[in-house]
């Protein structure tokens, strides 16, 4: 039997970090603590407490933030795939800069020198300038991908300043039980979490050795690389995506790419579309017999949480490639299962004639090519598997903008959110 997904989502996650926050704040405040608010004579209770909080705030976000980048199997199911967690990774960064920069334009100074001082004033101006790099489309299109991701990974040592300016000065924190408590807690955590993904990561889940034996290229924009195993192949999911690191081309780039082959085959396969440095270079470069090391499996974009034996598929370009996978798996499944392919001409759609003969051999499984441009943008109106909701799950894997109308037009016809999964590739 299928499983429910439970995940957090990021409706639900600022909300929850910034209550549960504030509750203890409450707690120790009126109940726990009777002592005075403020560290210096003269100074504002009011803007001592919330320089604090916004502080502890920081640490606490920034805390979540690199358990989120450990890739831990067990935080990536929490969040419902890695996929949407990076997107919540992502606005937490910026939320946590916000933050620093209010803590240290609220909070009073002290005026006795501690340690702690420069610690937090390094610590700020470093966390600023990763976050910066971080979440900037212009430093993203600037700086190659491996010293982007290089400098990324410093934001653990530069929370630890952080940490220790929050330890080495004098606060209110360290008055409060819960909150004391709290703070400790999700700072070793932080701490914890990026050693874990720096220095133990890959030793537990070493990347797999495979070599380049088939490159097809469709349309100058699209290859599709098959890869064989040379020694332990890769054990996934239909729907699932490895991070691939191709070392011939260059040795320091990893980069998500959904598996468009079926678990039982003997070789892996991949289908990449020209959007950066990178996959341009794939195109034009890669050779067979090029080594490639993969690192996975990732994602949640699979049957093991579907509840329902009528689902619908709907691809957008490139976002076929779970899909390939996927529909391979239902030659032995009982599903009603309508895939609809939304592509701008028919030049682009590079598997049609893949998929039309899976939906010839596979019972229960049809197929449809959307051609934008002559049909117009594919909408809920035009599924007529829609009058079945809510006994339907919808699967969707496509650019933004048609994921979001999509979801939002089968919501308004009954069909509840949770029923309806998609996949993002947003991952920088």
């Amino acid at each position: 039997m299928p499983k429910r997904m439970r995940m957090i989502r990021s409706e639900i996650y600022f909300p929850v970090i910034v209550g549960f926050h504030l509750l203890l704040w409450a707690v120790d405040l009126l109940f726990l603590y009777d002592g005075s608010l403020t560290l210096v004579e003269g100074e504002s209770a009011v803007q001592r407490i919330m320089g604090e909080v916004l502080s502890s705030w920081v640490i606490t976000v920034f805390g979540f933030n690199l358990l989120m980048a450990s890739r831990a199997r067990w935080v990536e199911r929490i969040f419902g795939g890695l996929d949407k967690m990076y997107l919540i990774h992502r606005r937490s960064g910026v939320i946590a800069m916000v933050l620093l920069l209010l803590h240290f334009g609220i909070v009073p100074r002290h005026p006795e020198f501690t340690i702690g001082k420069p610690f937090g004033f390094f610590a700020m101006v470093l966390i600023l300038l990763g976050i910066v790099l971080s979440i900037s489309p212009f430093f993203k299109r600037c700086i190659p991908y491996h010293k982007w991701l290089a400098a990324h990974r410093l934001m653990g040592p530069f929370y630890v300043l952080g940490v220790c300016h929050a330890y080495l000065v004098p606060t209110l924190i360290s008055k409060l039980p819960l909150t004391r408590t709290y703070v400790l807690g999700m700072s070793v955590l932080g701490v914890a979490a990026w050693f874990y993904r720096v220095f133990v990561h890959s030793r537990i889940h070493p990347r797999l050795p495979y070599e380049v034996t088939e490159i097809q290229h469709f349309g100058g924009t699209v290859v599709a690389v098959e890869m064989a195993t040379k020694k332990t192949p890769l054990s996934f999911l239909p729907g699932q995506f490895g991070f691939f690191n191709f070392p011939g081309l260059n040795r320091h780039e990893a980069h998500p790419f959904t598996v468009a082959s079926h678990p039982d085959k003997e070789r892996l396969r991949v289908a990449i579309k020209a959007s950066g440095d990178f996959s341009e270079t794939l195109q034009t470069q890669l050779e067979t017999g090029a080594p490639v090391q993969v690192e996975g499996p990732y994602g949640h974009f699979t049957q093991r949480w579907s509840s329902s034996r009528r689902q619908i598929w709907v691809a957008g370009g490139i976002g076929i490639t779970p899909f390939l996978s996927l529909a391979r798996d239902l030659k032995n499944s009982e599903a009603d299962i309508s895939l609809y392919w939304t592509v701008r001409t028919r030049e682009e759609a590079w598997f049609d004639e893949e998929l039309r003969g899976l939906a010839d051999q596979i019972p229960g499984f049809t197929y449809r090519l959307w051609c934008s441009t002559q049909e117009g943008r594919l909408s809920a109106d035009v599924l007529p598997e829609v009058s079945h909701a809510p006994d339907l799950d919808v699967f969707i894997c496509g650019p933004e903008a048609l994921r979001d109308s999509l979801t939002d037009q089968l919501h308004a016809r009954g069909l509840p959110r949770r029923k309806i999964h998609s996949e993002e590739f947003a991952f920088r």
